[in-house]
């Protein structure tokens, strides 16, 4: 374990800005643009930047989707969900973004940390970044449920709105 408090400002993913420096200084062996040619880290930086981005474009998406369907007349909400796909879609992204945290705590930060002793820290990070997340998943899970049921509101949809505005700060901004 880190010297490092979690929960501190500095530290904890919904409060961050971005992580320090002195975190990241040295923390890799190889510069970032020869990642992908290293065989030490076996192809991984791209594929988990290419799932990375698909994690932040669908949170952005479904942001969108979201506020499209709060312009339009109040009886419409439920049928518009529908037939945009933002019924299911926080509910496919919660799903996709447990699964892919679940992979990374077994395989992708153990090998790494295997590999490279030095990201301890990082990894710590990381770990506890996934813990809270966890509990925002969860309850955004439960929010998007409700976008499937029979009567969706306006004020249904803007409940979901402002879950996905704060999925969107806490998994696209600070912790990918």
């Amino acid at each position: 374990m880190t010297p490092y408090d979690y929960n501190a400002r500095t530290y904890h993913v919904a409060t961050r800005d971005m992580v320090s420096t002195d975190l990241l200084q040295g923390i890799f062996p190889a510069d970032r643009a020869s990642w992908d040619n290293d065989p030490q880290f076996l192809g991984w930086p791209a594929h988990l930047q290419r799932l990375h981005a698909t994690i932040s474009e669908a949170s952005a998406r479904l942001v969108g989707g979201l506020e499209a369907v709060l312009d339009e007349p109040e009886g419409s909400a439920q049928e518009v969900m529908g037939l945009s796909g933002m019924n299911r879609l926080g509910l496919d992204l919660v799903g996709h973004v447990h699964a892919h945290h679940s992979f990374e705590d077994s395989n992708v930060l153990p090998g790494f940390l295997h590999r490279f002793p030095q990201l301890v820290q990082a990894i710590d990070l990381l770990e506890n970044d996934h813990s809270f997340l966890d509990q925002a998943l969860d309850q955004s899970e439960l929010v998007f449920a409700r976008l499937n049921g029979e009567g969706t509101s306006k004020a249904t949809v803007a409940e979901a709105l402002q879950q996905a505005e704060a999925l969107k700060k806490d998994i696209a901004s600070a912790h990918l």
